[in-house]
């Protein structure tokens, strides 16, 4: 598909200007799959806040292990 200058200059809008995180698959065939989510994908790794220690980590592995294990 080829990207007219319409295209290149319409702007899309992102997450924060739209207030969520809802685009209609009309617009992002318009602005073209590419160049829609160059624009709308986080730059850096998305941080959610929780840390957890090493004790809690190994401990949900071995949970996992376990849970694996019963199947």
């Amino acid at each position: 598909m080829e990207t007219t200058k319409e295209q290149e200059l319409e702007h899309i809008p992102t997450i924060k200007e739209r207030g969520s995180n809802v685009y209609k698959p009309e617009d992002i065939k318009r602005w073209g799959a590419a160049r829609f989510l160059d624009t709308v994908s986080p730059k850096e790794p998305f941080q959610f806040g929780i840390e957890f220690s090493e004790e809690e980590n190994r401990r949900m592995d071995e949970v996992l292990a376990e849970e694996k294990n019963r199947k």
